[in-house]
């Protein structure tokens, strides 16, 4: 055979239909290597050790029809680059549509072969599946560039999805076992994206997303679905207790520190757990109540995960509800700023006030303790906390050219901390209406202290050279640490109302504790509010024990920005 050669197999049970066939191929200036074979068998025994450029079959063929024999031909992974043509006396046109439809790629009468044709039907047919194997390469290629996440190359979530499909398919015909959805959320990403930079966190995603995958099992389903998220599948589980043990298997694998760039990298994660069938039986269902139960995870500072539970869906609801209205606030200016006025309890003057965010126009609740933290978890508290910033900026400047001297207090999230341009946001509203830093208290909860993130320290204390004075609020409360008073720049703290509600009660350890922390902060030069002062007798011990400063119904209840300047006016009268 020389080099030049077209290889061709033809199979044919009838030899005179064979010669018949040779004889045309021969009559050619092409050059043909010809190889015979009378039965399927004999044929597909030649195509496991050779190679040939075209199979020429008979359809009707004993034992093994002609479709068949092509589906089989087309499954031989060494036929990729085999053109098929298949001969038959019988000219149906459904029989001939039948064998394209299977991966032949033409189909011609044997009364109507000549030399001619057959030759142009042979390189044609070669063309046409040089053609369609190009297609198809493409297509794979396509395929597979769709299904991967291209950071890490795990499976992104639109093979996931599918892949999740035939699992749960599965799972329905063997109902004693239990098929687990996981979806991971790393936690605190934004700050090592905030502080080291997005190419550093994008080699954390695949440092982590490595570890994790070297966990699991082979037929795990893992993927990363964007952003910080990976997710993973596993059936023919037999008991939740199996479901447990392999995530703690995972999470384990966050223990040791991620090493970037010389970097050591600490990182933890939200799980959420949603079973099959007992939560649902749809992909779609599943990673939905898989994400719910995650986000409960992530509420939750003492839960690592979280399996989905029925309760769940009725807060879920409920906080996209909230979540949804919001929006709407924030897109049509729906929020007003009301101010609690804190005041010297010895001369009862009004020294400043506090902003505190209304929403009157709220159809689900109005209590700032409900929607702030779905604010918060939605990131819309961006939005909100530049609104109520700019809003009392406004005001402190209306006031301060009429002649009051009294600083506004604002609540500031951990979330507009922990942003590295909140600084500058800042400073350019304090450039832009002329206030001094110096009439600006910026309150903040221990929460925003808990992480120890170094963005929101630099952010503290930017602030509190810059002029503005800082608050910790609520103090008394959830993780209060004196170690807070010392490695961040306090200026004052707000004692809890839980606190002062108990301070009169007989024995009472509040009263004890207040008397200590009194000493204490006045040894540290951190000034005092009492916070919730709602009778004379409550107001009178804080006196004794040294605080001048306080808020609370006793004095006044917040009001709306009108009332306060009346307010105002009349102290200054009296």
């Amino acid at each position: 055979m020389k080099k030049g050669d077209i290889k061709v197999l033809l199979v044919d049970d009838d030899a005179i239909e064979r010669k018949s066939l040779k004889r045309e191929l021969t009559l050619n200036r092409c050059e043909y290597h010809v190889v015979e074979t009378s039965t399927a068998e004999e044929a597909f025994v030649y195509l496991d050790n050779m190679t040939f450029d075209v199979v020429i079959i008979d359809y009707h063929m004993p034992k093994v029809s002609g479709i068949e024999a092509v589906i089989r031909l087309r499954s031989m992974p060494n036929l990729k680059h085999t053109a098929i043509v298949m001969v038959s006396n019988n000219s149906d046109e459904s029989l001939m549509l039948e064998c394209i439809n299977a991966g032949a790629q033409d189909f011609l009468l044997k009364s109507e072969v000549t030399e001619s044709q057959l030759t142009r039907t042979i390189l044609q047919s070669r063309q046409r599946h040089e053609l369609e194997q190009q297609l198809y390469e493409s297509y794979q290629e396509v395929k597979k560039l769709a299904e991967r996440d291209k950071l890490t190359g795990l499976h992104n979530r639109y093979y996931f999805d599918e892949a999740l499909v035939q699992m749960l398919a599965h799972q329905k015909r063997h109902p004693d076992e239990l098929t687990a959805v996981m979806l991971f959320d790393l936690d605190k990403f934004k700050h090592i994206n905030d502080t080291f930079g997005h190419e550093m966190g994008d080699k954390l995603l695949v440092a982590v997303a490595e570890r994790l995958f070297k966990a699991l099992r082979g037929d795990t389903l893992f993927a990363r679905f964007g952003g910080d998220e990976f997710v993973l599948a596993c059936s023919q589980l037999r008991s939740i207790r199996h479901v447990k043990g392999l995530l703690k298997r995972l999470l384990k694998t966050f223990d040791t520190a991620f090493i970037v760039d010389n970097h050591e990298l600490f990182c933890s994660c939200s799980v959420g757990v949603a079973i099959a069938p007992a939560n649902g039986e749809s992909s779609e269902e599943l990673l939905k109540l898989a994400d719910i139960a995650m986000y409960r995870a992530k509420r939750s500072p003492q839960l690592q995960y979280c399996f989905f539970e029925d309760n769940m869906q009725e807060a879920f609801l409920s906080k996209y509800k909230i979540e949804s209205e919001l929006r709407h606030a924030v897109e049509h200016g729906e929020f007003v700023l009301h101010y609690q006025p804190i005041i010297d309890m010895q001369s009862n003057r009004v020294v400043g006030a506090e902003a505190l965010i209304r929403w009157p126009q709220a159809l689900t609740s109005k209590n700032p303790g409900v929607f702030i933290p779905v604010a918060e978890e939605s990131g819309l508290i961006q939005a909100i906390g530049k609104w109520v910033l700019q809003q009392a900026f406004k005001d402190l400047k209306k006031r301060l050219r009429e002649g009051f001297s009294a600083y506004i207090s604002v609540n500031v999230s951990p979330c507009q901390l922990c942003e590295s341009s909140f600084f500058s946001y800042v400073e350019s509203l304090i450039k832009q209406h002329g206030v001094p830093a110096s009439a600006l208290v910026f309150e903040v909860t221990e929460t925003a202290l808990l992480s120890e993130d170094t963005v929101t320290l630099n952010t503290l204390n930017s602030l509190h050279e810059l002029g503005i004075r800082i608050a910790l609020d609520d103090f008394g409360t959830g993780f209060s640490s004196i170690s807070h008073l010392l490695s961040c720049p306090i200026d004052i703290v707000k004692i809890d109302k839980s606190i002062i509600q108990n301070i009169t009660c007989p024995n009472s350890k509040h009263k004890n504790m207040l008397e200590g922390l009194t000493y204490l902060l006045s040894q540290l030069n951190i000034s005092i509010i009492a916070e919730g002062i709602e009778t004379q007798e409550q107001s009178a011990l804080c006196q004794r024990l040294g605080i001048k400063l306080a808020q609370g119904f006793l004095y006044y209840r917040p009001a709306s920005e009108v009332e306060l300047q009346s307010l105002l006016n009349n102290t200054i009268e009296q």
